[in-house]
This record gives C-alpha cells, sequence and structure tokens, in this order.
C-alpha cells in the first residue's frame, strides 16, 4: 500500500519535474488570412446588416483586449456590409487614433461624410476630422 501511495505522488510530480509550460499572456492572434497580402478586386458585398452587426461585435472583442489592428480589419469589413451604420465609423476612427494612425483616422471621417452627405451626424465627423488634422 505504502508503495502504491509513493508512486501516486510520484506520478503527480512528474509534470512539476519537467517544468510545465505555462499559458502565454500574449494579445490574441488574428486568425483570418490577412488580405493586405491578396490584392485581388472583388466586388464590394451586399449589404448585410446582421453580418455588419457580427463585424462590428468581433471587432468590439478585439478593442477590448488592446488588439487594434483586428478590431480595425474587423470594423473595416462592418463598414462594407454597412456603409451607413454610424457605430462602424466611430469605432475604426477610435481604434485607428489607438495606433496613432489619425491621417489614416482623418481620410474614414471624410469617407464617412462623403458616403452619408445627408446623415445627422456630418458636422460632428468633420470636426473631429480638423481635430485629427491638428494631432497627426
Amino acid at each position: 500500500m505504502r508503495l502504491f501511495v509513493y508512486l501516486l505522488s510520484l506520478l503527480l510530480l512528474i509534470p512539476s519535474l519537467f517544468g510545465q509550460v505555462e499559458k502565454s499572456k500574449r494579445k490574441p492572434v488574428l486568425i483570418r488570412a490577412d488580405r493586405t497580402k491578396e490584392k485581388v478586386e472583388e466586388a464590394p458585398p451586399l449589404p448585410d446588416p446582421g453580418k455588419a452587426k457580427e463585424h462590428l461585435e468581433i471587432g468590439n472583442f478585439y478593442y477590448k483586449r488592446d488588439n487594434y489592428k483586428a478590431a480595425e480589419d474587423r470594423y473595416r469589413e462592418a463598414i462594407q456590409y454597412n456603409p451607413k451604420w454610424v457605430e462602424a465609423y466611430e469605432k475604426l476612427i477610435r481604434a485607428l487614433e489607438k495606433q496613432k494612425a489619425f491621417v489614416e483616422a482623418m481620410k474614414v471621417c471624410e469617407q464617412f461624410v462623403q458616403n452619408n452627405p445627408s446623415s445627422g451626424e456630418v458636422e460632428r465627423f468633420q470636426k473631429w476630422a480638423k481635430k485629427l488634422k491638428t494631432e497627426g
């Protein structure tokens, strides 16, 4: 019986003897393929608010974990599926600001104004673009 207890305790200690690998505390990795490498021209996707919402939620997941590049990609896809969605533009600009890409964020503001000239948010985005111009 003692031998059994001794062997059991030895089996429990073996992983610690060989130094178990700790889980890394790295940022989540974007699982999808990098689209910047593939410069294939595709037709713009058809408007789909469901897919836009899904991409926005996934972008929020990455944003909360400080993976701003992955969040930026998802927000851009949300805009492709719903080009009139103000929230997607706002979040994309915030992700770009976190990356200190002020010129690109300013371009996104201008893109919103161009795509949505009748929106009530046009003036706010124009002011935001001016603010970004001074920061960049």
